[in-house]
């Protein structure tokens, strides 16, 4: 993080070109996206509020259409873990097997709910065709990594073995998450690659949390939504059971990863105005490098979360309409 400054001395040179050019980009933000920042407000997270921010609603689930069947079930956890709370998304009278998605929530690793996909599958699962699996991953800091990776995978696994059971084309499944649930979803991507049992047609990753270190211009920039404070305590959480000099494996960060070829296409999508901007850019440029079939959409006007917290916005439905017809292609296509 950039170091403090006094308040009577002006800021170092580096600390102003950092806060220029996110404030000529905020000043430059669509206008209902400057004001639907101004109704949430400064976003603050760590140990004082984690029980307060865990009670809060961060994804209107919306109002069920009647055509989805929603429905809880367990997954069996890893030997010694418990059992993983899933939910089930399926259209009602549909037979054929379908394509599915993982869907694992964000939250920084440590707040947040499976719960909150009902509306996005009430849509996804007519107009896409697909089946979605809702992961219940246990939260940071009372399940350091790797718990929640693997409840991920025992989720991943859950779908595969059951696929016939349930309704879903075990030839493809794809890992879709945000913010800390596209952290999640690059290192299962990583871990089904590595451990070869189960095949992931694809991985999306919207404005990932991938990188620990902190050290990006965008990442110490003061972005708004998920600043560097907020980012800070989700890592320090998840990466808690890890002692101090140990290698911090890619599974977890995935940005340490040092192999990246033989991971399956990714979609790739982050804002202008999100501290997490360049770390998500350098991923999928290893990516693109690693041979891994790549797209990556910038968005200006948009910060963190701007597909869910902003959803009324102009540039977040614009990149719903561009995540629907990439995913479209790869759950359908040839």
């Amino acid at each position: 993080m950039p170091q403090e400054s006094s308040p009577l001395a002006p800021p170092a040179p580096e600390e102003r070109g950092q806060a220029d050019y996110l404030a000529a980009l905020l000043a430059s933000a669509p206008s209902d996206v400057r004001k639907r920042l101004a109704e949430i407000g400064e976003l603050t997270l760590g140990e004082q509020n984690l029980a307060q921010m865990r009670r809060r609603q961060l994804r209107d689930p919306g109002t069920p259409s009647g055509g989805v069947e929603h429905a809880d079930l367990t997954a069996p956890g890893r030997p010694g873990d418990p059992d993983v709370a899933v939910r089930l998304h399926r259209e009602r009278g549909i037979t054929e097997p379908r394509p599915c998605l993982i869907s694992i929530h964000g939250g920084g690793y440590v707040i947040g709910s499976h719960l909150g996909d009902d509306g996005r599958f009430d849509r996804w699962s007519p107009a896409l065709r697909c089946v979605g699996v809702s992961v219940g991953y246990r939260l940071a800091p009372e399940t350091p990594f790797p718990g929640p990776l693997e409840d991920c995978y025992a989720a991943l696994r859950w779908a595969y073995e059951n696929a016939s059971d349930l309704g879903i084309d075990a030839g493809r499944i794809g890992i879709i998450g945000g913010s800390a649930g596209g952290g999640l979803a690059a290192g299962l991507a990583l871990l089904a690659r590595d451990r070869a049992e189960i095949p992931v047609a694809f991985q999306v990753l919207s404005y990932p949390m991938l990188d620990d270190r902190l050290a990006t211009r965008s990442g110490q920039a003061g972005a708004p939504l998920w600043g560097p404070s907020a980012n800070q305590f989700g890592w320090r959480s998840y990466l808690s059971a890890l002692r101090p000099g140990d290698d911090v494996p890619g599974y977890a960060v995935p940005a340490r990863a040092t192999d990246l070829a033989g991971l399956p296409p990714a979609f790739i999508t982050v804002g202008d105005l999100d501290g997490l901007l360049d770390e998500d850019i350098d991923y999928a440029q290893r990516l693109i490098a690693a041979g891994v079939p790549t797209d990556l959409h910038v968005f200006a006007g948009a910060p963190h979360a701007f597909d869910s917290m902003l959803a009324a916005t102009a540039v977040a439905q614009r990149a719903g309409r561009v995540l629907e017809d990439w995913l479209e292609s790869r759950l359908h296509g040839g």
